[in-house]
């Protein structure tokens, strides 16, 4: 295993440094009002060290998104990892990760949300595509659970891939439905458990209602 220089960890955390700040200049001011000029200041290295990492704030909001989206990726692979658990605990445990994971980075993820429409589509194509190869990612392996859950009887036999674009969906909703509520961890887990059971076991009363008192 190589060692890692001094000079390789200083760069490390000078590069952290600078993300960092121009993160909190993109969540004050929005992507395009900020300029180098502010992230230099608000990181406190001159400009020319700025530019030795990043040419340019394209590349340090790609960044941003990017290792955000793979350390999503990572937790949702670890989890689908745990073959001790049903696939049904698995599901549940993705879907609070997620919450969890848009929750302690909100910042980059409200970013992200209100600034593609402005940034990917004409500016940053390639990280449009990136983030949809890593979305697609993100299916598949739900995909991967709902057959083996199929398999295992645990759900009924819909097409797995209607299933895991539709939990994709959901799961993403209901993360960011998380970052503005007010409320403590275990009442996120409570209602997102109650989510959860929307989506498995629906929400029609097998009980029929008696007419007399509808």
């Amino acid at each position: 295993m190589a060692t890692v220089t001094r000079k390789e960890r200083d760069d490390k955390r000078k590069r952290r440094e600078i993300l960092a700040a121009a993160m909190a200049m993109f969540a004050e001011g929005g992507f395009h009002n900020t300029t180098m000029a502010q992230i230099s200041k608000a990181a406190q290295y001159p400009l020319g060290t700025i530019y030795k990492y990043f040419p340019g704030k394209k590349e340090m909001y790609h960044d941003l998104v990017i290792e955000r989206v793979h350390g999503l990726g990572h937790i949702l692979n670890d989890i689908a990892s745990k073959t001790d658990l049903t696939v049904t605990d698995r599901l549940l445990a993705a879907l609070k990760a997620q919450a969890r994971f848009y929750k302690d980075n909100q910042e980059v993820v409200k970013i992200y949300i209100s600034e593609r429409s402005n940034i990917d589509s004409v500016g940053m194509p390639l990280l449009n595509e990136r983030v949809n190869r890593l979305h697609e990612r993100m299916v598949l392996l739900f995909k991967e659970m709902f057959d083996q859950g199929i398999r295992r009887q645990e759900f009924k036999s819909y097409p797995s891939r209607d299933m895991a674009e539709l939990f994709a969906d959901i799961v993403h909703s209901a993360a960011w439905s998380s970052m503005f509520r007010t409320e403590d961890t275990d009442e996120t887990d409570q209602r997102l458990s109650m989510i959860f059971e929307m989506f498995t076991t629906g929400i029609q009363n097998t009980v029929q209602p008696n007419k007399e008192n509808s």
